[in-house]
């Protein structure tokens, strides 16, 4: 009788049951991210926030009276934007303006495809390559199709390798074993030991596609606020562009820095490379090496991702609501999506570049068989890989939560500062996060040519590395902090102008003239 669950594992990528849960779970959390943005909004307001729609909506008999803390409110939000009219003003590009939310959306979906979620698992399945082979129901031949020294048996091995689904890396010559049923038939099996990333795709260029893939999404709101024929939304599709243009530099000198250390522009290589220690109790965390490029590459994702102070692109004092001030129902509702999936994969790629991925700290140091498998039990010089399929979801969890503690900060950052002028969000760019960029990448590229790096597959940053990557960057934010003492200031863009008849003019009062207490002059 075949086994469903082994039937499962040899005939279906992991990467297929990775997608449908990565993906099911990024886009259903950004409704409750909604509801956390208002709670952190209320919280920073000190006020309650929505806490009066239950998962009843009011109707479900034994969940109508219950309120669960507002729970169903972002629930009730999609009823609303599925319900609105989907209204589309005289004017517009019809098939531009409905493309526009349709690439912002697909671009987060491809984006995540790259994050390493939970590591390395290894695991042994029993292939039954009998049929495979051309011995069905010869149980003599089949014996000697598995028996060892015999010419078929390796054809059995390379058909066993070849059967497995995604081709995994299999890490050992397969076993090759002959069983006989209850009808006296010999079949023969293959136990295969292989490994796959738990990740929808692994690739040798991750952060390079991600940053690539991530910058196509100003295309989504340039053309929505082209098409939708209003001005307002034309000049925020016009502030997206240069937006994009001003920090995508920073951004990708923040991410270089990195990339230099380790060699590598592979996000499972940079991850796994953190799950150590040094001095045996600090995590190997590049939070710790590199803690201005993180400061810059938090600055410039607030920035990719249209997150107050850096929402220009929508300011609704100046620009109604900027690209999206014509959409409505469920178009508009695409928007907000990507917004927040956004936020979700960058804050991914920030996880993974400086707080160690699915790395959890001293977990296996404990006593315990469970910890030494989220730690990673088949080889201490690769703790990625680990033969427990809990263990790889438990990461996974432990990832989420510290992308969860990143988009805190955004929404803290987005009621805590107010939004800068759009000459100031320029001069931010220009002036101060690319000039220091580029001294933090030759600052890290001259430690790594005579320090040394991370580039060997089983190397790690060593702890004199680690020092001297630390004390460069204190040295050039004591450097950075005195020159801006030194540099003239940036020139005044928006001066006050005197204009005659103000009653703030502060020009002389004609001789004669008595100034009365309440500031009116009489002749």
């Amino acid at each position: 009788m075949i086994n469903p669950f082994n039937w499962i594992e040899t005939h279906i990528p992991p990467w297929v049951f990775i997608t449908l849960v990565v993906h099911l779970v990024v886009l259903g959390s950004v409704a409750y991210m909604i509801l956390l943005e208002r709670k952190v909004a209320s919280w920073v307001q000190d006020r309650i926030g929505p806490n009066r729609t239950g998962l009843g909506f009011g109707i479900i008999p034994f969940l109508k009276d219950k309120k669960m803390g507002g729970l169903g409110q972002p629930l009730a939000d999609g009823m609303k934007f599925i319900l609105k009219e989907d209204y589309q003003p005289k004017g517009v590009d019809y098939y531009l303006f409905t493309l526009a939310p349709v690439i912002m959306v697909i671009v987060i979906i491809v984006s995540i495809a790259t994050i390493p979620w939970g590591g390395v698992r290894q695991t042994t399945a029993a292939v039954d390559i009998t049929n495979t082979l051309g011995v069905e129901n010869q149980p003599q031949e089949a014996y000697l199709a598995a028996k060892p020294g015999e010419a078929m048996n390796a054809k059995a091995i390379d058909i066993a390798k070849k059967s497995l689904p995604n081709g995994d890396e299999v890490i050992a010559e397969p076993v090759i074993n002959t069983n006989v049923d209850e009808a006296g038939v010999a079949h023969v099996t293959a136990d295969v030991t292989y490994r796959y990333s738990f990740q929808v795709s692994s690739l040798n260029i991750g952060v390079l596609f991600i940053l690539a893939v991530l910058s196509l999404s100003v295309y989504g709101v340039v053309i929505g606020g082209w098409a939708s024929n209003n001005k307002y939304s034309f000049l925020g599709g016009l502030r997206a562009t240069a937006n994009m243009i001003s920090y995508e530099i920073p951004l990708g000198l923040s991410v270089l820095c990195i990339v230099l250390i380790y060699g590598s522009l592979s996000l499972d290589d940079i991850v796994n490379k953190q799950a150590h220690y040094w001095l045996g109790f600090i995590p190997a965390w590049n939070i710790f090496t590199q803690p201005l490029a993180f400061l810059m590459f938090l600055i410039c994702i607030h920035a990719e991702a249209n997150r107050a102070p850096f929402d220009m692109a929508e300011a609704e004092q100046e620009l109604v609501g900027g690209y999206h001030t014509e959409y409505s129902s469920m178009r508009f509702a695409l928007f907000f999506l990507a917004e927040y999936a956004g936020m979700v994969t960058t804050s991914a790629v920030c996880v993974a570049l400086f707080f160690g991925g699915w790395h959890i700290p001293w977990i296996d140091k404990l006593p315990f068989a469970w910890a030494h498998a989220l730690g990673g039990n088949v080889d201490p010089n690769h703790p990625e890989i680990t033969t427990s399929l809990i263990a790889t979801i438990v990461r996974s969890f432990v990832f989420f939560g510290k992308v969860i503690a990143i988009i805190f900060v955004f929404m803290w950052v987005r009621w805590s500062l107010p939004r800068f002028r759009f000459d100031q969000l320029m001069m931010l760019a220009w002036r101060a996060l690319i000039p220091i960029s580029l001294a933090m990448l030759m600052m890290t590229a001259i430690v790594v040519y005579f320090c040394g790096g991370a580039a060997g597959p089983d190397e790690y940053l060593k702890g004199p590395v680690v020092l001297v990557l630390f004390l460069a960057n204190v040295g050039l934010l004591a450097v950075t902090m005195l020159v801006s003492t030194i540099l003239p200031a940036a020139p005044e863009t928006n001066r006050k102008l005197r204009i005659a008849g103000s009653r703030y003019n502060t020009t002389a009062l004609p001789a004669g003239v008595v100034t009365t207490a309440n500031g009116n002059g009489h002749g």
